[in-house]
C-alpha cells in the first residue's frame, strides 16, 4: 500500500489508503463548503490530496472553491488535472465547460459539454449548457436539439424552457418560442432572467412594447440586473424629456456588480441613453468606461485576422479561379451578404427579404463548420477566432496544405462540389420554397474565396460604410461574441482597412459575382440600389424592397430596434460629433479618411444601415 501514484508519494508511504481521517477530512471539506466556508474546505481538501493527489472528490471539490473564489486560472488547471486521471468524471466536464464559457472559449466549453454527454447521456444540465454556448454562438440547430434534450430530461425547468424559445424565436418559429415562454413564466414568474429573456424573444418578433414590459419587470425583480437594463437602452430612442426607463438604468448602474462583464453592459446602457439625447461628451465617456479593459485582447485579435487576410489573398488568387470549371450550371439560391458589422447588413437583408421568392436566414455559421472541415479533413485543427471569422491553427506552419484555408487547394473537386451541395441542403431546411436564400454573417467577407470555390453560383452583396461612421458604431455596440476588436479604436481603424484591402482584392477576382453598396447612398435614396441588388440576385423587381421595416421576420442583430423602422438617415456622419475623440481611429485608418472643409468624411463609403 505504500506503492507511489502518479503526481508524488502521500504524505506517509506507510499508511493505508482506508485511513479513516481521510474520510472524516473529506466529509468536514464537504461540510464547510456547505456552510460557506471555503477556506476550512480548502485546507481538508488539500489534506486529502497531500495523502491521495488525484482523490477525484477532493480535486473537485478544490476546483469548485478556486472558481468561486475567484482564482479561475487556478480552476481550470486543476479541472483539467481531475480530468487527466479520471476522464469519465461528467460534473468535472461541465464545470470545466463553464469557467471556459466565462471567457468566451465557447469552442473549448461545447467540446466540454460534449465529452460530459459522451459519459452521460442523461446530464440534463450539460445538455442546458451545451445549448446555451451555441445559442451565443449562432448555431441555432444544434441548439435547438440541445435544448430539446434538455427539456425532455427536466420538463419543468423554467430557465431551460426559456432558452429553448429564443433558440425558437431566432429560428423564425415564434409561436413555439411565445408558447415556451409563456410556460418558462408559468413556471418562474419571479425570475429576473426569465423576463430578460421573454423580452429578447418579442423583440427578435419586433414587438417592442412588450419586450420593454419584460425587461422592466426583470428590473423590478433585480434593479441590477444590467443584461435587462442594456436590453432595455437598446430597444428604444431616449429624448431630452424625463423617462423612467432611464432611472430604471440608472438604478442598475448603482446596484449592478463590480465585475467587468457587468459594468461594460452598464456603461453601454448609459453611452446610448447620451448618445439619443445629443450629450455626446458624456456618452463617449460611458463607452471609453466599458471597453477600455479590453484593448490588449482586441489587439491580439486583429494580428491574427490580420494575418489570416493574408493567406486568404495568397490561396484565392487569379489563378486559382481562373481554373475553377464554369459556374453557368450552379445553383442561384446562396446570397450573401458580407461586410463589417454595423455597415448595414441587416438593412441590405430586410430589403431583400421584403422580396416574396427571398427569405432572409439572418447570421448562419454553416461557412465557418464547412471550413472547419475542410481544414479537418486536411488533418488541421481548427481553432474559430471570436470574431464571426475563422483561423485554422494546425500543428504545421501556417501556408502549408494542412491548414485553412491552403488545405482547400488540397481537396479534390469532388470533395469542395459535396461541401457547397450540403450548404445549399441546409439553406433548403429553412425555407424549401424560396427562389434565393440569404446568409448574413457579416464576417463572410473573409470566406468569400472559399464561398465561391465551394458554391459558384452564389450572389455577394457586401456592404460598405464611411469607416469613421462604421468605427464609432462598433465601439458603440454591444457584441454577444466574437468581435473584440471593437473594444479599441485604433483596433476598429485596422480591422477596417485590412477588411478593405481583402474586399479590393476579392472584387478582384470574383468579377460580377459581388456587388458592392454604399450605406449612404442607399439610405439616402433607396430605390436605385434596391433595384440593383434585385437585378444582381436574378430576381424580378417587387415594390415590396422599398418597404424593408415592414418585413414580418426575426432579427437577432444589434439592428433589431433599428430595422423596424422606416429607412432613416441620422446615422449617417455620426462620427462628426465625436470627432475630437477618435484621433485613435483615424490614425489607424490612414490616409484612407480625411475631413472635407465641410465636415463631411472625404470618403463615404463604409456601410449601412445599422
Amino acid at each position: 500500500m505504500g506503492r507511489r501514484r502518479k503526481g508524488g508519494p502521500p504524505r506517509d508511504p506507510g499508511r493505508p489508503r482506508t485511513d479513516p481521517r481521510l474520510d472524516r477530512w473529506l466529509r468536514g471539506a464537504f461540510d464547510a463548503h456547505g456552510a460557506g466556508n471555503l477556506r476550512e474546505a480548502e485546507k481538508l481538501a488539500r489534506r486529502v490530496l497531500d495523502a491521495i493527489p488525484d482523490q477525484p472528490d477532493a480535486l473537485h471539490l478544490l476546483a469548485t472553491v478556486a472558481r468561486e473564489s475567484g482564482r479561475t486560472d487556478l480552476a481550470v488547471d486543476l479541472y483539467r488535472r481531475l480530468l487527466r486521471r479520471h476522464p469519465a468524471t461528467p460534473i468535472a466536464h461541465n464545470s470545466l465547460g463553464n469557467l471556459l464559457q466565462e471567457r468566451d472559449r465557447w469552442q473549448e466549453a461545447t467540446a466540454c459539454y460534449e465529452a460530459a454527454l459522451a459519459h452521460d447521456p442523461r446530464y440534463a444540465n450539460a445538455y442546458f449548457n451545451l445549448g446555451r454556448a451555441l445559442l451565443h454562438v449562432n448555431d441555432l440547430v444544434r441548439a435547438e436539439h440541445a435544448l430539446r434534450q434538455a427539456a425532455a430530461l427536466a420538463p419543468n425547468d423554467a430557465q431551460v424552457r426559456s432558452r429553448l424559445a429564443r433558440a425558437l424565436a431566432e429560428l423564425g418559429r415564434q409561436d413555439e418560442a411565445m408558447a415556451e415562454t409563456r410556460r418558462s413564466i408559468e413556471l418562474e414568474p419571479d425570475s429576473a432572467e426569465i423576463h430578460n429573456d421573454a423580452g429578447v424573444v418579442h423583440s427578435t418578433a419586433g414587438d417592442f412594447d412588450t419586450a420593454r414590459e419584460h425587461y422592466r419587470t426583470a428590473l423590478v425583480l433585480d434593479a441590477g440586473f444590467a443584461k435587462a437594463a442594456l436590453n432595455l437602452a437598446k430597444s428604444k430612442r431616449f429624448t431630452t424629456e424625463h423617462d423612467e426607463d432611464e432611472d430604471r438604468i440608472r438604478t442598475a448602474a448603482e446596484r449592478g456588480a463590480a465585475d467587468q462583464g457587468t459594468q461594460r453592459d452598464l456603461n453601454l446602457a448609459l453611452g446610448k441613453v447620451h448618445d439619443d439625447r445629443g450629450e455626446h461628451e458624456r456618452a463617449f465617456a460611458h463607452y471609453e468606461r466599458a471597453n477600455r479593459p479590453f484593448g490588449e485582447a482586441a489587439a491580439r485579435q486583429v494580428d491574427e485576422s490580420l494575418a489570416l487576410m493574408d493567406r486568404m489573398r495568397a490561396v484565392f488568387d487569379a489563378d486559382w479561379f481562373a481554373a475553377r470549371p464554369s459556374a453557368a450550371d450552379a445553383d442561384p439560391t446562396p446570397v450573401f451578404v458580407v461586410g463589417m458589422p454595423r455597415s448595414g447588413t441587416t438593412l441590405v437583408e430586410q430589403c431583400l427579404a421584403a422580396h416574396p421568392a427571398v427569405h432572409g436566414a439572418g447570421e448562419l455559421s454553416a461557412i465557418l463548420r464547412l471550413a472547419s472541415e475542410a481544414a479537418a479533413r486536411a488533418g488541421a485543427r481548427p481553432d474559430p477566432l471570436r470574431t464571426g471569422v475563422m483561423s485554422m491553427k494546425s500543428s504545421s506552419h501556417p501556408g502549408t496544405e494542412a491548414s485553412y484555408p491552403e488545405c482547400v487547394r488540397a481537396l479534390p473537386a469532388a470533395q469542395l462540389a459535396t461541401l457547397g451541395e450540403r450548404y445549399v441542403d441546409h439553406l433548403r431546411t429553412l425555407a424549401p420554397e424560396a427562389a434565393r436564400i440569404t446568409d448574413k454573417l457579416p464576417g463572410n467577407y473573409l470566406h468569400l474565396g472559399f464561398i465561391a470555390t465551394i458554391l459558384p453560383g452564389a450572389r455577394i452583396v457586401h456592404c460598405r460604410r464611411d469607416p469613421l461612421d462604421n468605427g464609432v458604431s462598433l465601439y458603440f455596440t454591444d457584441f454577444m461574441v466574437g468581435h473584440e476588436y471593437s473594444n479599441d479604436l485604433q483596433a476598429i481603424g485596422r480591422q477596417i482597412r485590412g477588411m478593405r484591402r481583402l474586399m479590393a482584392h476579392w472584387e478582384s477576382v470574383l468579377d460580377n459575382r459581388l456587388l458592392t453598396l454604399d450605406y449612404e447612398a442607399l439610405v439616402a435614396d433607396p430605390e436605385p440600389l434596391a433595384r440593383a441588388m434585385i437585378a444582381h440576385v436574378g430576381l424580378e423587381w417587387d415594390d415590396a424592397c422599398l418597404r424593408p421595416h415592414e418585413v414580418a421576420r426575426t432579427v437577432r442583430t444589434a439592428s433589431a430596434w433599428q430595422v423596424r423602422q422606416p429607412v432613416y438617415r441620422r446615422s449617417a456622419g455620426r462620427a462628426q460629433r465625436y470627432e475630437r475623440f477618435l484621433g485613435p481611429l483615424r490614425e489607424a485608418l490612414g490616409r484612407s479618411v480625411g475631413v472635407r472643409a465641410d465636415g463631411a468624411n472625404q470618403e463615404a463609403g463604409d456601410g449601412q444601415g445599422e
